[in-house]
């Protein structure tokens, strides 16, 4: 023990006490306040909102190559449900669409019903009505991309099932009526029959017909308002493009058409990167724009893939 300035000092003592004081100072906050402050806050929002404008579209691209595989897969399936309708058919292709003057109606999707996973409680009657509830039709006929609205008489009978693809018209002149000899087809085998009454024994083409089938389309996607499973119309396709026919009727025979304000066919190509998908006679399925399937011919007068000729 020591004397400093007259008091006693102890070494021992003084660490105690430095000790003690360190405690209290350490029990006590150092910060002058709370939280974070405005301008930390704008910050933190800031980055957030700058982070969230580059992930939102790489997401929503994501979102959109994920519909387009599934359907791809969705015609792949198509193409296997044709393969087994012809197989049981001596190797015959199903018939666009036979349109009854009784308003009875079948169509290559009812033909190939029970090989595309379909439900397999329903009648006849229901697949020929023109207008086969969604409880009955495959999920595959529809693609995912293919949002748009129920049109014209669809949109008060929103329980119908939607159909997005088509098959490849014959040609241009399309129309036959059932009894007479099989035209001579130019384009697809979408023959387009038209009788009393529809049966299915409507007949269609044998598939030795198509000369080259990796180069020729059997279905392309045709999305409108009013495309639903079980209907003639449209279920066969004309061309990718219309720029001459008005409205509904024949433009929706188009995969687009500029004439109709709906134009659900230019969405879904937009969405698909400004392609389509297309199933070929030998089940390939293959993303393309529309000027790289007309060859030699335009989007509203084809050539190429959607030929048997192939020009």
């Amino acid at each position: 023990m020591t004397k400093r300035d007259g008091r006693r000092f102890c070494p021992g003592q003084s660490q105690s006490i430095m000790m003690k004081k360190l405690m209290r100072t350490g029990l006590k906050r150092t910060t002058p306040g709370a939280g974070f402050t405005l301008i930390e806050l704008l910050v933190v929002i800031a980055i957030i909102a700058i982070l969230a404008a580059l992930l939102l579209p790489v997401l929503a691209l994501a979102k959109q190559k994920g519909n387009s595989a599934r359907c791809m897969s969705n015609l792949k399936q198509l193409g296997v449900g044709f393969a087994l309708y012809e197989g049981d058919n001596t190797d015959t292709c199903p018939a666009a669409a036979c349109d009854g003057a009784d308003n009875s109606q079948y169509t290559w999707d009812t033909a190939i019903h029970p090989f595309i996973g379909g439900n397999a409680n329903y009648s006849q009657s229901q697949l020929d009505s023109g207008a086969v509830d969604q409880t009955l039709t495959p999920p595959i006929l529809r693609c995912p991309c293919d949002i748009g609205p129920d049109t014209y008489w669809v949109a008060s009978q929103p329980t119908l099932g939607r159909r997005t693809y088509a098959m490849n018209a014959i040609g241009p002149n399309y129309q036959e009526t059932l009894g007479s000899a099989l035209p001579t087809p130019t384009d697809g085998l979408g023959i387009y029959w038209t009788a009393p009454t529809t049966t299915s024994d409507a007949p269609g083409y044998r598939t030795s017909v198509v000369i080259r089938p990796a180069g020729t389309i059997n279905l392309v996607e045709q999305p409108a308002g009013d495309n639903v499973c079980g209907n003639v119309w449209p279920s066969f396709s004309i061309a990718p493009n219309n720029n001459g026919d008005n409205g509904q009727g024949m433009g929706e025979c188009y995969q687009t058409d500029v004439n109709d304000p709906n134009n659900q066919g230019l969405a879904l190509y937009k969405l698909h990167d400004y392609h389509f998908n297309y199933l070929f006679f030998d089940n390939h399925v293959a993303l393309l724009t529309m000027e790289q399937t007309v060859g030699s011919g335009t989007t509203n007068n084809p050539q190429g893939m959607w030929t048997i000729a192939g020009n």
